[in-house]
């Protein structure tokens, strides 16, 4: 029976998915393949180059020294073209990309210990478009193009951006590449109905998340084979673009799955 993981995006929140990948594997629940989109897909890249216990601890070493300046560095220099509509977005993918080259090199997403495929949208159709060869960094960056802030990526004529927009849980993806069982691991949490958010940013953050939820909750409804969600932490005053609370992230995530596992993985069995 084949199975795979599957990664959503989600910024800096995506770091949940480290502890997620700890609790799974200490448990056994090995995969035979992995999907991401957006954010995830640097998760699941990085976990295909090595699925072992030191390659979550190479992630999660490298998801509590990451900055904001590591990912999103915005510069006059950038600024000014996408103001006038010279630029392809607000900032360069110039640190992202020097971030994802130390991690994996000129390694090809053909080459990895475990199939890997990067979910990512097609600027032209909408669609969403499974890369599984040429450079890895490519791809990721492709995948994490958030439209107005990275500009889109140019791949074999074709260009693409952000794969959270066609896909933000591409379980549809996974059974297509055979997949019977996947995992699902989240970083769209759940929000607090009690908290209702202020000012410009929040409410923009819960709107984006409760949009994304939904997606997400229409492509797990559509799967024909069997998905089991894992549970992600409550959003609260969690920010995409704030890299400080990454440490907790993880940790948070890797609770949560093993109570999850200790109540459900007999039903899984």
């Amino acid at each position: 029976m084949k199975t795979a993981f599957v990664f959503q995006g989600g910024g800096s929140i995506a770091a949940t998915q480290v502890g997620m990948l700890r609790a799974l594997t200490e448990a056994g629940v090995a995969a035979d393949l992995v999907v991401g989109s957006s954010a995830g897909a640097i998760n699941a890249v990085r976990f295909a180059l090595e699925p072992t216990a030191a390659g979550i601890d190479h992630l999660e070493t490298l998801w509590s020294r990451v900055k904001r300046r590591d990912v999103f560095p915005v510069t006059a220099q950038d600024l000014l073209p996408a103001l006038v509509g010279l630029g392809g977005g607000v900032a360069s993918n110039r640190a992202l990309r020097r971030l994802l080259e130390r991690e994996l090199g000129g390694t090809d997403l053909s080459e990895l210990t475990l199939p890997a495929y990067v979910v990512a949208t097609d600027l032209a159709s909408g669609d969403p478009v499974t890369l599984s060869r040429g450079p890895a960094v490519r791809a990721l960056l492709a995948t994490t193009a958030l439209p107005g802030v990275f500009p889109p990526v140019d791949i074999d004529g074709r260009r693409f951006v952000d794969g959270g927009i066609a896909s933000v849980t591409p379980v549809l993806e996974a059974e297509a590449l055979g997949a019977e069982t996947s995992y699902v691991l989240p970083s769209i949490g759940p929000s607090d109905p009690e908290s209702v958010p202020r000012g410009a940013g929040p409410v923009a953050l819960r709107a984006l998340s409760q949009l994304l939820g939904r997606a997400s909750a229409n492509e797990v409804a559509v799967a024909r084979h069997r998905v089991y969600v894992l549970p992600a932490p409550s959003l609260g005053r969690a920010n995409p673009f704030d890299f400080r609370n990454t440490r907790a992230l993880i940790d948070e995530g890797e609770r949560l799955v093993r109570e999850w596992l200790h109540s459900h993985r007999p039903q899984a069995a």
